[in-house]
Formats: structure tokens, sequence, C-alpha cells
């Protein structure tokens, strides 16, 4: 059920931009001194939540953020990384490790780069139900009896994966996809509400589907998940009505706790800030989400 207020917008406690996060997979994309100028400006306007991980541009996401924020920093912000992709020898590539062994050392790996004695969260970042997901998630409880990392996650859309976690481990966590144009985790949501798991939504601008820009990003897309071309036309048609991507952030920071869009330059941040601070009423966001579907799960059950 949403979490109704008078007015679904972000809310404050001592400037912070609660519900929001940063996501930091293309943060490189324009270059270091560009990256540098997104993390200063996010925590500066605010945002606490950083997440990242330790193959997203082989490590120096990691080391990058590690360089930029000092220790005074580090005691502002909620600092998130990932682990279980084991990067080649030339790092082009990887293959998926969930061992025990490996995600320990992965661990402490990010630790070093990100020059910080500890993680706020860290995820194991994918995973099969032909994995040994038992020690998968010992390694995450020793890392957090360790005091490695403060609480442990599970980044994952496999809801066979995601509920044999919840029955096995005391999962603080769950990054998933989640947006307007995916909300299958929806089915999941009353199971994750009854475990106290936090749930992280990425994804939420769907690709840049759901921003000014979806015109343009339509053009070059045949589907989006259950969605056909047509029906996606359809849709987005529909939610032109709306402010997007006010809407789009807004609706799921009513489900989830944070709500975690990328940015690859300082204005694609900015837009963020500005579409968390516009104002869109509940009824707004419960008659977009009594009208667009809820697709079930169709694999991994």
């Amino acid at each position: 059920m949403i979490n109704c207020s008078v007015v679904a917008h972000i809310e404050r406690n001592e400037g912070l931009v609660m519900g929001l996060g940063l996501g930091t997979m293309t943060i490189l994309k324009r270059g270091q001194e560009e990256a540098t100028e997104i993390l200063r400006t996010a925590l500066d306007e605010g945002v606490i939540h950083f997440d990242t991980a330790d193959v997203y541009a082989n490590g120096a996401v990691e080391s990058l953020i590690g360089q930029t924020f000092s220790q005074e920093d580090r005691g502002r912000i909620f600092l998130a990384s990932k682990g279980g992709n084991r990067m080649n020898a030339t790092g082009t590539g990887w293959t998926w490790d969930p061992s025990y062994e490996y995600l320990k050392q992965a661990c402490l790996e990010s630790l070093n780069r990100l020059e910080t004695p500890y993680l706020d969260l860290y995820y194991v970042h994918g995973g099969t139900m032909e994995d040994d997901l038992d020690a998968s998630i010992q390694a995450v409880k020793d890392l957090k009896a360790d005091g490695k990392i403060k609480a442990y996650g599970l980044s994952s859309l496999r809801p066979n994966v995601i509920k044999y976690w919840l029955e096995h481990s005391d999962l603080d966590y769950l990054m998933t996809p989640y947006s307007l144009l995916d909300r299958r985790i929806e089915a999941l949501l009353p199971l994750l509400n009854e475990k106290n798991v936090k749930v992280v939504a990425r994804g939420p601008l769907a690709k840049g589907l759901l921003t000014a820009e979806s015109t343009s990003r339509l053009q070059s897309v045949d589907q989006f998940e259950q969605f056909n071309k047509e029906q996606l036309e359809e849709t987005l048609n529909f939610l032109q009505d709306y402010p997007l991507p006010a809407l789009a952030l807004q609706a799921i920071d009513q489900q989830a706790a944070i709500v975690l869009p990328g940015a690859s330059s300082v204005s694609q941040l900015q837009a963020n800030l500005k579409a968390m601070r516009e104002t869109v009423t509940l009824e707004q966001i419960n008659h977009v989400l009594k009208t667009l579907p809820v697709h079930p799960y169709t694999a991994h059950q």
C-alpha cells in the first residue's frame, strides 16, 4: 500500500534529500572531472545515499569515490557497493562468482579502493538457484559480524532467489528494477514489508523513457519489459499529461526506501534533484498507479 501523505514529495531533515540516491555506474562517462563534480554536487545538494560496485569501470568508480570524499564526508554519507562479478585478467569482462571466499575478498578490495574501513551496505550482485546461496549468505553475515559492513543486501530481479534469501537470511536491503513501466516487484512487497526489507529501486526512469527525453528515447526502443511498441507508445502518451520525471521518481519513492537513478552529468543530477522537489499530488500518483498495469513475473518463479 502507498504510504499516504498530503503531498507526495520529498521529506527533509537538515537539508537531506530523503529517498533519492545516486547510482554511479555511468558516472565516468564524461570523464573524471565531471564525475567528481557529480559526486560533490550530489552531497552539497543533500544526497547521502551513494551506490557503486566493484565492476563499475573495473574498480575505477570505487577509487574515484574514495578519492573524492574526505573522512569528514564519510561520516555524512551512506555508502553501498556490490560484489560477485569477478573481473578477468585483462579487465575486459567478468564471470559470476558468488563463492564465500571470493565475496569476502571482493568486499575487502572494495573497502581498499573506497578508502573506508566499512560499508554501510554490501550487496551480492545477482545470483541463480544453481549457486550455493547459503555460502553467499554466510559470507555477508560474516562480513557484518566482522564490522566490515553494517548491512547486507541482494541485487536481483529473480523472485526465486529473492524468496530464498528472505527465508534463509536476515536480509536488510533488496535492490531491484522498479519503475512505472516495471512494477513486477510489487507482487513481493507484502512479503518484503513483513520481513522489514528495504527496497532500493534501480532504473526508476526506465532508461530515459520516463524523462523529458521520452519521445526521442522511444524511437530506438521496440519494447520495454512486457510492453510492446504499441503499448509503450500508448502508455507514454498517457503519461505526457503528468510532470515527468517528477511523477516517475515520486511514485516509486512512495513504495521504495530509495530511488536510485544514475547520472553521467551534473545536469542529469540536477534534473533528478528538481524532479524530487517538484510538487506531485497523491491524487496524481494514485491515478497513475491504478491505471498502469502491474505485470507478473514470467520467469524464475
